[in-house]
């Protein structure tokens, strides 16, 4: 499973952050009109408005069925969902945008995860999703999921240079890019004044040129920001190799499979970014390549 939208834990299987009071799934606090994206191929079994209850008011909700017995609950949308009851989707689709409705203090992604109809409450997914952490979408969830088959994350990034004016996907890409790096901005599709200032804090915090431009080493950083400061090589798995592979894909159009293995592919991408920024052509991404990377080199 992937990470449906990006924002800010404020709530686990464990409690609320605040108050450590019960609570029966994920919250992800996050601008109204942020994306929500499936987290796994399934099928719709619920969306509308959610039947309130006297423990619950969920608001617009989305219910999705998935392979192996799982099954994921998006709670809190800000309008009618963008899917219907009995249509199948995909990995990464869209399903709705976040939102307040129902019982809710102020926007965010209430997400459930069951299997069998069990709150799933294991240690190595809760740890996933730690109080006061910020998460992106789309990036894989760190838990096996057994019985669900594994596939590969979709590749969000198709990464045009924008500038203030423009507007479509890849604007929402980045707004909800800014916004997993901290950088407060509305998920609206348009690369207005605060889209830029957000642009401009963000390439200034990182040392590169200040322009409000995004182009390919600004998309690259933005990327690469997500993963921690891990040296990687071939054989290397997990949530930094896929960073690394979306870096690499806005960097230098590398067009590999955001899949968290570091196969043949992602090295030969890796020899060529280091070739190409002067740094020890070796495939080992250690700190000087990550450092160029994060750096907008």
């Amino acid at each position: 499973m992937i990470m449906p939208t990006s924002g800010k834990i404020t709530g686990t299987t464990n409690g609320y952050c605040t108050s450590g009071s019960a609570h029966g799934g994920f919250d992800i606090a996050a601008p109204s009109g942020t994306t929500i994206r499936a987290a796994a191929d399934g099928q719709v079994t619920f969306a509308g408005w959610g039947v309130k209850t006297a423990y619950s008011n969920p608001g617009y909700q989305v219910k999705l069925s998935h392979a192996g017995g799982w099954a994921t609950d998006y709670r809190h949308m800000k309008s009618t969902p963008s899917v219907k009851a009995g249509q199948t989707v995909k990995k990464g689709q869209i399903i709705g945008y976040v939102g307040s409705t129902g019982n809710s203090t102020g926007p965010h992604l209430h997400l459930s995860i069951t299997r069998n109809g069990a709150t799933v409450r294991d240690a190595s997914l809760v740890d996933d999703f730690k109080c006061g952490t910020t998460v992106a979408q789309s990036r894989e969830i760190s838990y096996s999921f057994p019985g669900l088959p594994k596939t590969a994350a979709p590749v969000t990034g198709v990464y045009p240079t924008l500038q203030q004016g423009a507007s479509g996907p890849a604007v929402t890409n980045l707004q909800n890019l800014l916004n997993a790096r901290g950088y407060s901005v509305t998920v609206d599709g348009s690369f207005g004044p605060q889209t830029n200032t957000a642009v401009r804090k963000f390439q200034g915090a990182i040392g590169a040129t200040v322009d409000g431009q995004v182009g390919p080493k600004t998309w690259g950083a933005l990327e690469a920001r997500a993963a921690g400061a891990t040296t990687l090589k071939q054989g290397s798995t997990g949530n930094d190799v896929r960073a690394l592979q979306r870096s690499l894909n806005a960097t230098m159009n590398a067009n590999l499979a955001v899949d968290g293995n570091f196969g043949a592919a992602t090295h030969t991408a890796v020899i060529n970014y280091q070739k190409s920024r002067g740094l020890t052509a070796d495939g080992v991404v250690g700190p000087q390549t990550w450092t160029a990377l994060k750096g907008a080199r």
